[in-house]
């Protein structure tokens, strides 16, 4: 049993529906039931009661839950504990990363790791291929990068799904979910053509039978998020990222549309070397990791 596992169990049942859940959690509902299914079968019992119009917890599963809203809590605090408390002052790492998701994921990471476990980091972003090699040689201790990832030891994190970041009054702002093919014709900004995510976007289009229009592209998501808001115009953007920024994003009245048939997304993974020992600061790391991506796997 892991701790998505827990937080995958209570997102279902505060939500009393898989689909509403998996939107909230921002993983396909089939991931969710997959989860919620190896859950019940660790277990021996069946926790939900399913129905077309939701689900209800069983006997099992009202019986667990406070149960696992307790282990949910002290795990995450002694997650925390560990990355106060166990590095040396000093020690350094080198950490790799995605350009955009390190850009929106590890600013948080690297500024509770040095303030709180007192270490020095460097990161370094480079495409999914080279994070692979640079972790396999020893050239970093570790990175965030993407599946699949057959060189390394990869521990899956969370789901990267492409949005539509709806600006107020925009006639998909009220949506949901919108199918691709939805955005034939509407003009979005959108990162740049050698970025990763755009070829995860271009491929969705092009299976969707559509051609994006773009309006403005950008290398960061950073620059995409910044234009979309001055202009007041949609953007495609990961979920993720506006999720870390939800009090703010969400203030303004934008509203993110997550996208369908078929839903462009990659799994981001924790990369490290195989055979290698983890020294202090490298736990410290990722438990400040695991407890910033937690917050990313809470329902709002």
């Amino acid at each position: 049993m892991e701790l998505r596992h827990l937080r995958y169990f209570l997102a279902v049942a505060d939500a009393a529906h898989f689909t509403k859940a998996a939107q909230k959690l921002w993983v396909s509902q089939p991931t969710l039931s997959q989860q919620i299914k190896q859950l019940e079968e660790e277990l021996g019992a069946p926790l939900f009661h399913r129905g077309s119009g939701g689900v209800q917890l069983t006997g099992a599963g009202e019986k667990f839950r406070p149960y696992a809203e307790r282990a949910l809590h002290e795990m995450e605090a002694a997650v925390m504990a560990l990355g106060e408390s166990e590095a040396v002052p000093g020690e350094s790492l080198r950490v790799g990363a995605l350009e955009t998701t390190g850009d929106y994921l590890l600013p948080e990471v690297v500024a509770r790791a040095v303030s709180e476990s007192r270490m020095q980091i460097s990161v370094e972003t480079l495409p999914a291929l080279e994070l692979q090699w640079a972790v396999a040689r020893a050239e970093l201790d570790l990175a965030i990068g993407a599946l699949p990832a057959a060189s390394v030891v990869a521990e899956p994190l969370f789901d990267e799904d492409l949005v539509l970041w709806a600006p107020p009054n925009h006639r998909l702002s009220n949506a949901r979910r919108a199918r691709l093919a939805e955005l034939d014709g509407v003009g979005v900004f959108c990162v740049s053509e050698a970025s990763a995510l755009r070829a995860l976007l271009n491929d969705g289009a092009g299976r969707a039978g559509i051609e994006l229009k773009v309006l403005a592209e950008f290398p960061s998501a950073e620059a995409v998020l910044r234009a979309a808001t001055a202009a007041a115009l949609p953007a495609i953007l990961p979920a993720p990222m506006l999720q870390l920024q939800h009090e703010q994003a969400h203030s303004s009245g934008w509203h993110a549309v997550a996208l369908t048939n078929p839903r462009p997304h990659r799994t981001i993974a924790l990369l490290r070397r195989k055979g290698r020992e983890e020294n202090p600061a490298l736990r410290a790391f990722v438990a400040h990791l695991n407890g910033v991506v937690g917050g990313l796997l809470k329902p709002e």
